[in-house]
């Protein structure tokens, strides 16, 4: 009975382990605030004009709420036509280099636009030696397809090139997108990319294969970015980068060109597995 006790303890204490290191570093659900999957972000007309989340009334805001057209909780990301930016950035210095990071992201879109981005592999400090602003860039072309440029670091840290592009129908009542991201040092890291749990294969150019290799994924401080950003309508005025961060104007009219709405419904981002990931990813494991 003693060691059939002992054992028992020691079995706990190994499933107890295991769980703490399984553990996501994010898991998040669309009916929790926003700052539970980072930290928020809201731009003007221009790069720097921020604007305070709720501070802009029904013209540009981050906040969970029902998607009309499913009935499902989410993270609801909306912008007129004349602001640049919603995203969350999320795990904000706590990427680490020499890891592997697999990241599941179901989202609806109501409309898309040329270049408009909905999710980045962002470097925080874009002029850190050697200079890649945005690794990866995951944005819709002219001609509607979900597009993946990965930035090749130095020169002016913008050299980005299309890795990847294919179509993503987003009539569907949601998408669901898998990074598995490896940030090896010394341009020896590598992406694989799942759309709606299909592993998908890289250009040509690239090799071809489905995994890309060789690439920088990690030259500084680096979070992923969730959201919408950019294809936005120039201009518009002061009022659209208010000093006070307040946005005072009137909201656009409803389906107004160029601006766009986007649910996010689950994120889930594991440094452990694919499986971890699989509800938001839609990868079979």
């Amino acid at each position: 009975m003693k060691f059939s006790t002992t054992f028992s303890s020691l079995l706990f204490t190994q499933v107890l382990i295991s769980t703490a290191q399984s553990a996501l570093l994010v898991d998040y659900r669309g009916d929790e605030p926003a700052n539970k999957l980072g930290n928020v972000e809201l731009e003007g007309n221009a790069l720097g004009c921020r604007i305070q989340n709720g501070k802009a009334g029904n013209a540009a805001f981050i906040r969970p709420e029902k998607n009309p057209k499913t009935g499902r909780d989410a993270l609801h990301f909306h912008r007129d036509p004349n602001f640049r930016r919603a995203e969350v950035k999320a795990l904000g210095g706590k990427i680490k280099s020499g890891e592997t990071y697999y990241i599941g992201y179901e989202f609806g879109l109501r409309a898309k636009g040329e270049s408009l981005v909905i999710f980045q592999w962002k470097k925080a400090d874009k002029n850190a030696t050697p200079k890649q602003n945005i690794p990866l860039y995951v944005f819709f072309n002219k001609g509607g397809d979900l597009t993946i440029e990965y930035t090749i670091p130095g020169t002016t840290g913008s050299n980005r090139d299309v890795v990847w592009t294919g179509p993503v129908d987003i009539s569907k009542v949601s998408n669901k997108l898998g990074f598995v991201i490896n940030t090896a040092p010394n341009g020896k890291g590598w992406l694989e990319f799942y759309v709606n749990g299909e592993k998908q294969t890289f250009d040509k150019k690239w090799g071809g294969r489905e995994r890309l290799s060789n690439v920088a994924l990690f030259t500084g401080e680096t979070s992923p970015k969730f959201g919408i950003y950019r294809a936005e309508r120039q201009g518009g005025g002061a009022q659209f980068c208010p000093k006070s961060g307040t946005f005072k104007g009137k909201q656009a009219a409803a389906g107004a060109d160029r601006s766009y709405d986007s649910w996010i419904y689950r994120i889930q981002i594991s440094d452990s597995s694919l499986s971890e990931i699989r509800e938001a990813s839609g990868i079979q494991v």
